[in-house]
């Protein structure tokens, strides 16, 4: 039978020919594990990095309903009910904690030009932003669409959505009148509030809300005195030394009747 030839030579070709898929065999495989090794330690980290997320929320919400409990059973005092940071360690976490009495706030809903003007002043709008924002907000919660900034403005700025024609459901909802800024509404927002009906009480009224009350020929309102808290802005932020970080902020109705809990939650979001 004729075949090829055999040498020595063709022996050690066939050879180094097998060494070397051997060799690449094993880079591929290398690589694969490492491959494999890295994605294994990238799930780790990321579920490491979930869970301890959940735990700081966790420690997030808890110190939350122990400031709303503590409201309730009288043990955190009406008085530093003003918005003010309060600081308290924890186990490898720092909390910021702030409580603030709506009753002090500016309901966007119910608050004259005038007022709303002035306020929009105080916060940093010059005279004719602060004149033509609080005008927008006004004619967004009018049903009767007869302002200046109604829909077709919006439409000819380019937006998407026109005026709802209804109560704000949220300060949120403030941010989409037509003039209003992300930075406006952050400077504005504070002293904001959807939930209190009544007019602003200086007793609990901040500094600015205070001057946005005096511009505009509301100094003299009377204070009031020292009401049982109704609702409250609850302010929860925990942080640990190498900067991770979990919030929690909520609007509460306390003392309500018909309530197992004896307080409701109407807002319940985490901002940062």
């Amino acid at each position: 039978m004729q075949g090829y030839p055999w040498s020595p030579d063709t022996a050690r070709r066939q050879r180094g020919f097998a060494l070397l898929i051997v060799l690449w065999a094993m880079v591929l495989l290398s690589l694969l594990f490492t491959r494999l090794v890295a994605a294994g330690r990238s799930e780790v980290e990321i579920a490491s990095n979930l869970r301890r997320s959940a735990q700081l929320q966790a420690q997030a919400d808890g110190l939350l309903q122990n400031v709303i409990f503590g409201l309730l059973s009288g043990s955190t005092r009406q008085g530093s009910v003003n918005g003010a940071v309060r600081r308290i360690r924890l186990q490898g976490a720092t909390a910021a904690v702030s409580v603030d009495n709506l009753a002090g706030r500016i309901n966007p809903n119910l608050a004259s030009p005038a007022l709303l003007e002035a306020l929009l002043h105080v916060v940093g709008a010059d005279a004719t932003t602060a004149r033509d924002v609080a005008e927008a907000i006004v004619d967004w919660r009018s049903p009767d669409a007869q302002g200046r900034y109604e829909a077709p403005q919006y439409r000819a700025a380019g937006l998407s959505y026109i005026p709802a024609g209804s109560p704000f459901q949220s300060v949120a909802e403030v941010g989409l009148v037509l003039g209003m800024t992300p930075g406006l509404l952050g400077r504005l927002a504070p002293h904001l509030s959807v939930y209190n009906m009544n007019t602003p009480n200086p007793v609990f009224a901040d500094p600015l809300t205070l001057q946005a009350l005096k511009d505009a020929g509301m100094g003299g309102a009377e204070p009031g005195g020292r009401q049982p808290l109704r609702i409250v802005a609850v302010d929860v932020a925990v942080r640990t030394a190498d900067g991770a970080e979990a919030s929690r902020v909520a609007d509460v109705q306390l003392n309500t009747s018909g309530t197992a809990t004896g307080f409701r939650i109407l807002t319940w979001q985490t901002l940062r």
